[in-house]
């Protein structure tokens, strides 16, 4: 476990549980939901990366460059693949200050994902706020698919109202793969601050996210991202704000946000979590 301090602020990263972030507090209050000290699973952690893929392929398959592909499943109990590979890989400490830190992870071509890439994890920590840029690289000889996000899991007030901007939201099936546009305001309007219902499970992805959310008093900020998944559960203490450069099931689809990486090139995702 990596720790890191600043001012006020505290957090922890747990490089061999997917480079996952283990924790974030401001002045002693957790801004993110604190891991387990026995977590075995980033789905436990604070926040975890999303590369080279965020969030599902329905059913692992997709087309790309005139190819088709057809990826395992790898997560067990989920029906799709889940949230690219690098949160269930262990990474490397590259770099570890006082303040910051940075980790990396490198994949080899198999068949979870037929490209060679590898990822970068840059950690900044300011008195009251955290920084985090992931980058992936394509290291394979032939162009890319890459799509990337964050996971943070944020601890929820009950009355905190979730505020941001966005053109619409993509309705799911019931296998939780987008179906259908709808109004931006469809399951609440954000744009003025709603609470989502704590009765219903929220799992939707919004597009043409203005790149600002908030939580209460949080801020969840990422310019480059696109998108945003809100994944609030029924019964939970926490809800995730998810930036995302595509949406569930970008793969093949048009205008999904998906990135064609040429060999050698890297897409960055920064993402700052404020309190």
């Amino acid at each position: 476990m990596i720790q890191l301090r600043s001012g006020s602020s505290e957090a922890t990263l747990l490089p061999h549980l997917g480079g996952s972030i283990g924790s974030f507090a401001v002045g002693g209050r957790d801004i993110l939901r604190p891991t387990p000290v026995d977590a075995a699973s980033p789905l436990d952690a604070a926040c975890f990366p999303m590369v080279p893929y965020a969030n599902r392929i329905a059913d692992g398959r997709f087309s790309f460059a005139g190819k088709d592909y057809a990826l395992p499943r790898n997560v067990a109990g989920f029906e799709h693949p889940l949230h690219g590979l690098g949160w269930i890989m262990p990474w490397m400490v590259k770099d570890e200050q006082a303040d910051r830190a940075v980790l990396t992870c490198m994949h080899s071509a198999d068949a979870h994902w037929p490209w060679d890439w590898s990822a970068t994890q840059t950690f900044v920590l300011e008195d009251g706020a955290l920084q985090v840029t992931l980058e992936a690289t394509n290291r394979s000889d032939r162009a890319m698919p890459c799509a990337l996000g964050q996971h943070p899991y944020f601890v929820r007030e009950p009355d905190a109202r979730v505020t941001f901007a966005a053109d619409g939201v993509w309705l799911s099936d019931a296998r939780m793969i987008p179906s259908e546009a709808a109004l931006a305001d469809t399951f609440g309007d954000f744009a003025r601050g709603a609470v989502p219902d704590p009765m219903t499970l929220t799992d939707n992805c919004w597009f043409g996210w203005q790149g600002e959310a908030r939580l209460g008093t949080v801020s969840v900020t990422s310019p480059e991202a696109g998108f945003l998944h809100l994944y609030a559960p029924p019964g939970e203490d926490f809800l995730c704000l998810e930036p995302t450069t595509a949406m569930p099931d970008a793969f093949g689809r048009v205008s999904s946000g998906m990135t064609a990486l040429e060999p050698g090139e890297t897409q960055a995702l920064p993402m700052v979590v404020r309190a």
